[in-house]
């Protein structure tokens, strides 16, 4: 995820801040290995080529929010918690986990 916030990742845990506001993004029920990591926002030596003449643009003081997982497939469930003013922790209550087959207007529950 490219943003202007500055990222602070440690293991299944973001904290994304700008301008004093907070989000936590969180792994739920992360597979074996799966860590969060900041990159810079800049095109990789294997990524595809631009066409003739193109450039990229310069992304100052963007970063990208990653997941690094080991080779294989996953199920991956990401969490994003805007964490208000004037509320605790314990206001924030995770979403129950519902299959994509079981998917309605409102399977959250």
């Amino acid at each position: 995820m490219h943003t202007n916030a500055t990222i602070d990742a440690e293991g299944t845990l973001a904290t994304l801040d700008i301008g004093g506001k907070r989000m936590q993004v969180e792994i739920i029920n992360a597979p074996s290995g799966a860590v969060f990591g900041r990159t810079d926002a800049v095109r990789y030596s294997d990524d595809p080529a631009l066409p003739e003449g193109q450039t990229d643009q310069p992304n100052p003081g963007v970063s990208v929010l990653t997941i690094d997982l080991p080779a294989g497939q996953y199920n991956l469930q990401v969490l994003f918690s805007p964490q208000w003013d004037g509320m605790s922790s314990s206001d924030f209550v995770k979403p129950g986990s519902v299959p994509l087959s079981s998917w309605t207007l409102d399977s959250h529950n």
